[in-house]
């Protein structure tokens, strides 16, 4: 059991409350196209490509408004329900290393921090939650979207992970 002192919690609410640079805020998946007679939508910015983990571990982390914290973990169920219910391997073997934990101390400005672990990722598998939705939920995925995006202070900090140093006197 890892044992963390409000130091080193202040630190990580502190890296979750900067969003890298790279980590633009979650974006929408592609609206279906328009009926004939109606005028196109602006064109939604695209997912980054970097929902990739090439590493050994990864990190994200979220800023959730504390009102939002049962509709977050609520569309993270869905998100579970549809690696489980996919057909492709890599998805399935995501579901086995990925693991969501809810800060239990307030984070900044009272909002709430959720942490994935991926250890190890799927390398090179993407993360992007708009394209899990979409596979699995083809019907739901907007408004799924929408309720994610919704729930968000700010977007994403992100962390491919290099071992370091193990601890343990068994080396894997």
């Amino acid at each position: 059991m890892a044992i963390v002192n409000a130091s080193s919690f202040a630190f990580v609410v502190a890296l979750a409350a900067v969003p890298a640079a790279a980590q633009p805020a979650p974006q929408a998946p592609a609206a279906p196209a328009p009926a004939a007679g109606q005028a196109a939508a602006a064109p939604q910015p695209a997912v980054p490509a970097s929902r990739r983990f090439t590493s050994d571990a990864g990190l994200m982390f979220s800023v959730i408004k504390p009102d939002k914290t049962a509709d977050f973990e609520a569309v993270m169920a869905r998100v579970k329900e549809g690696l489980g219910k996919s057909e492709d391997p890599k998805r399935k073997q995501q579901a086995l290393s990925w693991r969501v934990f809810k800060g239990l101390e307030a984070g900044p400005g009272s909002n709430v921090v959720y942490v994935w672990i991926l250890d190890p990722p799927v390398k090179d598998a993407d993360y992007t939650i708009t394209e899990i939705l979409r596979e699995a939920f083809p019907s739901e995925a907007q408004d799924l979207w929408a309720k994610y995006t919704a729930c968000f202070v700010s977007g994403q900090t992100m962390l491919n992970l290099q071992l370091s140093t193990s601890m343990s006197p068994v080396v894997k």
